[in-house]
């Protein structure tokens, strides 16, 4: 099997600066494994890389589809598989970077899924639920909740369950590296970038809003998205207060990632300190060479 080289971790955690450094390193290429990052137009809400970094390392999977359509793990996997098999035909180095676990998990372990068909009799039951009820599905059908407990993605988790029964195929040899930080340390890095991010998303968030991009839609594309039209929306006394929330609910989301990513198979943790990029370039070089 051909050579793909995975990079996971927490959010806030340096995935992208690691991945365009090995990249840059190895003649890679990058394809992005973020749900919200294949949107047009929501740029600081999800963290992209700049369009400098772009010019450094290609970068794939980001702004292919616009705000208010739906883009499922089918979708994902589907576009992935285009664009890895295009970098090998190229005879560079895929770098599959992203912290949305589903969508990782989904190439590296070669999930084996149908484009989903509308259930309009099975979406209708579980739309008359309770966020508890739909919870509660999601255990009984053994179905990891990661990131974002809306009811709308609670649904789509739920519709998508019978695809992901079947037996996986892997298409690679895969490397996976997953960046590893105390707790405390990545909390710190969490309140460090939404403080530096959060103007920037306020202004995101209002320019969309006036646009005509769906308020709901928006809740339900993660925290920093949802809690901002809420801001907006004067659901909270000031900001102070909606800061301190979205932080707390950032830390619990990391928590999430974590009991995630502890469940992935073959990952190699790195500890995010000064030796991270020397120790990933050692551990991908004999990857590469094995």
């Amino acid at each position: 099997m051909e050579k793909l080289i995975s990079i996971v971790g927490l959010t806030s955690s340096g995935k992208s600066d690691l991945g365009i450094k090995l990249a840059l390193e190895f003649n890679g290429e990058i394809v992005s494994a973020d749900s919200r990052q294949v949107y047009k137009g929501l740029d600081y809400c999800s963290g992209k890389v700049t369009k400098e970094e772009m010019n450094i390392v290609p970068h794939h999977l980001i702004d292919v589809e616009n705000l208010g359509n739906q883009f499922s793990l089918y979708d994902f996997q589907k576009l992935a598989y285009e664009k890895i098999d295009d970098i090998i035909s190229r005879n560079k180095v895929p770098f599959l970077v992203g912290g949305t676990g589903l969508y990782s998990r989904s190439v590296v372990e070669g999930y084996c899924l149908s484009e989903a068909k509308i259930n309009s009799s099975l979406r209708k039951n579980l739309e008359g639920l309770s966020q508890e009820e739909l919870l509660n599905l999601c255990k009984e059908k053994n179905i990891t909740v990661q990131g974002e407990t809306t009811n709308r993605r609670l649904i789509r988790l739920l519709e998508k369950t019978d695809f992901e029964k079947q037996e996986n195929k892997p298409k690679y040899d895969v490397l996976q590296i997953g960046i590893n930080f105390e707790r405390e340390q990545i909390y710190k890095r969490i309140k460090i970038r939404l403080e530096k991010r959060m103007p920037n998303m306020i202004e995101e968030i209002k320019t969309l809003l006036k646009n005509g991009t769906d308020a709901e839609f928006l809740k339900s594309l993660g925290l920093e998205a949802k809690f901002v039209v809420k801001y907006l929306a004067g659901e909270f006394a000031n900001y102070d207060e909606f800061f301190e929330e979205l932080y707390k609910e950032e830390r619990h989301f990391a928590k999430r990632q974590q009991t995630w990513f502890n469940k992935e198979k073959n990952l190699v943790w790195i500890n995010g300190d000064e030796n991270l990029f020397e120790n990933a370039k050692q551990i991908v070089k004999e990857f590469l060479e094995k």
